[in-house]
């Protein structure tokens, strides 16, 4: 008999490329289908909007981008583009941004775009479908980041260039590298709620349990590197019988969980110089790197950061200048907490319906470790390029000249037919309490073996579904013997 299709369950854009991806890694279709719980058809027509889901990698990674279940695009994707581009630059450089302002953009990049055939007049609704599709929002200014050395940072772009064009580097040859505090514990501060509700502003006392985690990728977004965290203790206890090799982060200590000049230097010569030639070996180009970095105290000086045959150094940015031209503060951190938010709060709601005290006192630094690995995974290589020159109106039309051409069809093929493979024996499937009893304890057993990351996470994300599942059956035993009652 065919495997049921689960009409109820939705996939995100995530998902469906993911699916694409096994296709093209010589998946049998039929198989994929089955293994999804869809039919070929759905899996079909996937395929035939790949390119669009393809085409918006960078919309898509934000925050309910790639999760969401569905998508919908422009009807012209070249403007769409053009006009994204332009305000996420016009956002980098601090200028406001209003909707008579990106209304009167859009109809100016339609003109460029479309020359006398241009009629585009950008209405109230348009503005509302373009915000909505890119999740951008209103927000109050504030803060010190203008107030930073712009003259310094407007001279940097010119001494980076000659500086890069000196040591002939390419854009995987660029490195950068940023800390963040981490307050692991920490609620969201905003909530629904109704209007009646009288304890709608009552909250739990925040827990500031507190790590530091180092970022670091290169130009292209070719590369990031394994991020390292920073905590208090020395070994802690969760991570006794854990290979450690097989976390998304590195981990190390500090007396008050804080980068210092030691650490960074460690790090720098046992881990970022060998991933680096690593990578570069592995796209055969020369063994050479310059990682850019800020004036932090805890950064030693640059003669102590040069690899032993001296093609691997750093280079300090100007002082003062961080929030204005670090790579990695142009908001890809800000957006790597918000995943991390996401997660830790889908963590909690798989916890069998245990109170958030309960939840919160759990979270050890293993389990951080997993959920930032998977905050830091889902940022695509389109966040990690850093822009240091600005771009033009023309050169931005330029940029998205040619996206409107469309693929020639892919040949759809025939799937295997669904034979009943039965022999007409029947096991009893296992309830969901029980496979999540057997993974939990796969898990801690895998999590003690010399295995490549990538394979607990799966495991793990195996788990989460089989969480969810016992959740639901919980819920509708409830809901029957309520029923039954009745």
């Amino acid at each position: 008999m065919d495997t049921p299709v689960r009409k109820c369950k939705s996939f995100s854009a995530r998902e469906k490329l993911y699916a694409l991806d096994q296709l093209k890694k010589g998946k049998q279709q039929t198989q994929l289908a089955r293994y999804l719980g869809i039919s070929e058809s759905t899996l079909r027509g996937w395929k035939k909007e790949e390119e669009k889901l393809r085409s918006l990698p960078c919309i898509l990674e934000e925050e309910t981008g790639l999760q969401r279940k569905k998508v919908k695009f422009a009807n012209d994707e070249s403007l769409d583009s053009a006009l994204y581009q332009w305000f996420v630059q016009a956002h980098s450089e601090g200028v406001p941004i209003s909707g008579p302002i990106l209304k009167a953009q859009a109809e100016k990049f339609d003109r460029l775009i479309n020359g006398n055939e241009s009629k585009f007049k950008a209405s109230n609704s348009w503005l509302d479908r373009f915000k909505k599709r890119h999740a951008i929002s209103q927000v109050l200014v504030s803060g010190e980041i203008r107030s930073a050395d712009k003259e310094a940072a407007d001279s940097y772009p010119i001494e980076l260039k000659k500086l890069l064009k000196e040591g002939c580097y390419t854009a995987d040859q660029v490195y950068n590298c940023d800390e963040t505090g981490l307050c692991f514990k920490m609620l969201p501060d905003r909530t629904l709620a109704t209007k009646t509700d009288s304890h709608k502003r009552e909250g739990f006392k925040q827990r500031k349990d507190r790590v530091t985690l180092l970022f670091c990728v290169n130009k292209s977004g070719s590369h990031k590197l394994r991020p390292l965290m920073i905590g208090k203790a020395r070994s802690p206890r969760c991570f006794h019988h854990v290979n450690m090799k097989t976390l998304p982060f590195e981990y190390t200590n500090s007396k008050n969980a804080w980068m210092n000049s030691s650490i960074f230097k460690d790090w720098f010569h046992k881990t970022f110089v060998p991933a680096v030639r690593a990578h570069l070996r592995k796209l055969k180009q020369e063994e050479k790197a310059l990682l850019l970095l800020d004036n932090c105290p805890a950064h030693p000086p640059a003669e102590n950061l040069v690899s032993h045959d001296g093609k691997i150094k750093v280079s300090y940015l100007p002082k003062n200048t961080s929030s204005e031209i670090q790579p990695l503060d142009q908001g890809i951190i800000s957006v790597f907490k918000q995943n991390y938010r996401r997660e830790m709060i889908k963590w909690m709601v798989a916890g069998n319906n245990s109170s958030v005290h309960t939840s919160l006192a759990s979270l050890n630094l293993k389990e951080v470790c997993h959920l930032g690995g998977k905050a830091w995974g889902a940022i695509s290589a389109c966040y990690i390029c850093p822009i240091y020159e600005h771009i033009s109106d023309d050169e931005i039309v330029a940029n998205v000249s040619g996206k409107n051409e469309t693929a020639p069809p892919e040949p759809e093929t025939s799937g295997d037919n669904d034979d009943d493979d039965d022999d007409g024996t029947s096991t009893p499937s296992p309830k969901a309490s029980e496979a999540v009893k057997h993974l939990e304890a796969s898990l801690r057993w895998l999590e003690t073996q010399d295995v490549e990351s990538i394979k607990i996470l799966q495991l793990r994300s195996i788990l989460d579904f089989a969480r969810s599942q016992q959740s639901a059956a919980n819920k509708q035993t409830t809901l029957d013997s309520f029923f039954k009652k009745r």
